[in-house]
């Protein structure tokens, strides 16, 4: 029998976690390719490992896996657009790649050199 910490050493997988930090070194499957055909389609809600994940192909036809909430203002990634090889934020408009990485912000002003 094990002991209540191991048991939740073994059975947690949430961020920072032992096994979580385990688990998100192996490939895991998603979901079927086949539900994710379109480019520049609509993006699809996934839950791996205790995360909220949005699921899309870009414009190139790459596959991103970026978390659900916009690090900027924490509004859903669900309902951004999918558009020019990235997934833009309905509330500020800022734009990630497959990636994860921010590629455009438009609601900060361009710095003079």
């Amino acid at each position: 029998m094990l002991s209540p910490e191991n048991n939740a050493r073994l059975t947690k997988v949430s961020q920072g976690t032992p096994m979580g930090m385990l688990m998100r070194r192996y490939w895991t499957p998603v979901t079927f390719s086949s539900e994710v055909t379109v480019r520049d389609g609509p993006p699809i809600r996934v839950r791996l490992f205790g995360e909220d994940l949005v699921l899309f192909r870009d414009t190139s036809g790459s596959l991103g896996l970026i978390a659900d909430q916009c690090p900027h203002c924490l509004a859903s990634m669900f309902f951004g657009r999918n558009e020019d090889n990235g997934l833009r934020c309905v509330y500020h408009g800022l734009k990630f790649d497959v990636t994860g990485a921010c590629t455009d912000l438009p609601c900060v002003p361009p710095v003079a050199p």
